[in-house]
């Protein structure tokens, strides 16, 4: 999918910086009550806390980021325990934080199944530490701080895949629109040169397209569009992508496919297409153009060719109708 830069490393950064400043400040207060047993615990976490923010700062690895956030929250999370069993209170109230930077530093499989580690480790501890009617209070408010931040991070992701989906797609007929074809027409090309195979590219137009809209309507139009990508779905292979550039015209990528196969493809799609009934809009005149990728072709030449093999099509196709009246 298109890559839109969603990245949280920026204000995750500033997070555990902000933490680290809370947790100094902490520091100052034990050190003058004499909690010398947590002040230590607390600066081990304030020197991970900082090691983190300063990665995440200078690090451009989203891969890498998200294992460095799994081992910070990991080590956080093995110290609390090791401080839940001298002072249970004060480390309830940070084990309480816990769901919550985790769900939003972490993708979500792994924030639960961390949560769900620290849930089971701290309960077995505490019945032990406190008494029953404490461990369970202790837990319904983890279990009720995690449900909530779990809810928010799925509605979240959800969020963000929506958006992704609307900014790579034409609405009008579901396909992947001009701007992903270019982003796409640069991975398959490089793609192509590292494996040396072939690539090619139909272009589909649907003749008077910008007529038909006027006369149905853009609901009819937009219908017949989704249509017409449902019958190519239905006559092309698994790996082939397709485009629309929201004037009537798409674009099919052939990873893998030679100029021949292109040429078989094409006259399959043509002969099924003329059979196929386009409801009020009746019979549709279609121009196909196919463009195989040259050696150390760029996309955009490469998607000039085949729309001009169209343009060409189109052109042949008036001079005929004009010859015949």
């Amino acid at each position: 999918m298109f890559d839109i830069s969603m990245e949280k490393e920026p204000a995750l950064s500033l997070l555990y910086a902000l933490l680290a400043a809370a947790m100094s400040l902490l520091c100052i207060s034990h050190y003058f009550f004499g909690h010398f047993d947590i002040l230590l615990i607390q600066l081990m976490t304030i020197a991970i806390l900082v090691f983190t923010s300063v990665f995440l700062f200078l690090n451009r690895n989203r891969a890498l980021s998200q294992y460095i956030n799994l081992l910070t929250l990991t080590s956080i999370a093995l110290l609390a325990q090791y401080q839940l069993t001298f002072n249970p209170t004060l480390t309830l109230h940070w084990i309480y934080t816990f769901p919550v930077l985790s769900y939003f530093a972490l993708p979500i499989r792994w924030a639960f199944a961390l949560n769900l580690t620290v849930m089971l480790c701290t309960l077995s501890q505490l019945f032990f530490l406190l008494d029953f009617e404490h461990t369970i209070r202790a837990l319904f408010i983890y279990m009720l701080i995690g449900l909530c931040s779990l809810c928010y991070a799925y509605v979240n992701t959800l969020k963000q895949t929506n958006l992704l989906k609307l900014a790579v797609t034409d609405y009008q007929s579901g396909a992947y629109n001009s701007r992903y074809l270019l982003h796409k027409l640069h991975q398959e090309i490089a793609r192509s040169e590292t494996t040396s195979r072939t690539l090619s590219m139909l272009a589909i137009t649907i003749d008077d397209y910008q007529q038909i809209q006027d006369i149905h309507g853009k609901n009819v139009s937009s219908k017949l569009l989704k249509s017409f990508r449902y019958k190519l779905i239905a006559l092309l292979r698994a790996g082939d992508d397709i485009f629309h550039n929201g004037k009537g015209t798409f674009y099919i990528l052939l990873p893998n496919c030679s100029m021949e196969g292109g040429i078989v493809l094409k006259e399959r799609l043509l002969k099924e297409m003329e059979e196929e009934y386009w409801g009020d809009v009746g019979d549709l005149q279609l121009n196909v153009g196919l463009a195989s990728l040259n050696h150390k072709e760029n996309a955009a030449s490469f998607l000039h060719r085949a729309s001009g093999f169209v343009h060409k099509q189109q052109q042949t196709a008036l001079r005929l109708m004009s010859f015949n009246h």
